[in-house]
């Protein structure tokens, strides 16, 4: 027992800052959903793993090591990505299949420059995959900051969220709410830091997972928000906690998994 308290300790800032970040990114798919974009966010991650592969590249031909390269790279390719999906595709109806396709061209250029530069391909695998318990105690404070801040801005704005994504689906939003847009630039920069600091498959995973699993059985809107958050939070926890209790499990599938099964215990109690 003194030995696992010590473990803790040693990830008093990963464990908080990835259990926030789920919650915080949960939030975030709830309203995609709601808003029918899932493929959308799904190219602006890939979108936003480019720019960060684009700053490693620099970083590497620079002989560098400056941490804000690939977050600046990963803001600007998924910046250009939200604007041109919003401007240019988003009222065509088969843009779904463009989605995918522009999912697939970020992909392999991805793939492409990962190739081109083999000193990279060492952090391919964290960058898809991720490892929480390496995460460094920087990136975990400024991932639990911006976690914080910005779940604080969507709880509290949460019913006008959802009108507007209500509005979004019906094509009746008449007015561009300010608060939308700060939405959309709040999603940019919370997808952007969890990739870089925690991976791509921990971000894609915590959009969506609980949000499948509480439109299913939710009675009310509060409900719903109720079981999004002890989806992600919990399951996050859950899957931290198991994979640290054993050397040979890695720290983001336990967490997807753990949401899953804190999902499916949610799904069956009514």
């Amino acid at each position: 027992m003194t030995a696992f308290l010590s473990l803790l300790g040693i990830y008093k800032w990963s464990l908080p800052a990835s259990t926030l970040m789920a919650g915080t990114l949960c939030l975030i798919g709830a309203q995609w959903t709601a808003r029918e974009k899932s493929s959308q966010i799904f190219v602006l991650g890939q979108g936003s793993s480019l720019g960060i592969v684009l700053g490693l590249v620099l970083n590497i031909l620079l002989g560098t090591d400056f941490h804000w390269l690939s977050l600046a790279g990963g803001l600007g390719v998924g910046a250009l990505t939200l604007i041109l999906s919003d401007l240019l595709i988003q009222r065509k109806s088969d843009r779904n299949h463009v989605y995918l396709t522009l999912f697939v061209l970020f992909l392999s250029l991805t793939y492409l420059m990962s190739s081109l530069t083999p000193s990279l391909e060492s952090h391919m695998a964290a960058a898809y995959f991720g490892d929480l318990a390496v995460m460094s105690d920087t990136a975990a404070a400024i991932a639990m900051f911006a976690a914080v801040l910005f779940m604080g801005f969507i709880l509290m704005n949460w019913r006008i969220l959802t009108q507007i994504s209500f509005q979004l689906v019906n094509q009746s939003l008449i007015h561009r709410h300010w608060k939308n847009r700060l939405f959309d630039v709040g999603t940019l920069v919370i997808t952007t830091i969890a990739i870089q600091s925690m991976g791509y498959l921990f971000t894609m995973g915590s959009l969506f997972i609980a949000t499948s699993f509480a439109s299913q059985r939710s009675r009310n809107l509060s409900n719903y928000t109720q079981r999004v958050l002890v989806i992600s939070i919990v399951g996050c926890l859950l899957g931290f906690l198991v994979s640290l209790l054993s050397t040979n499990l890695p720290t983001v599938p336990c967490v997807m998994l753990g949401q899953i099964a804190v999902g499916i215990l949610t799904y069956m109690k009514k």
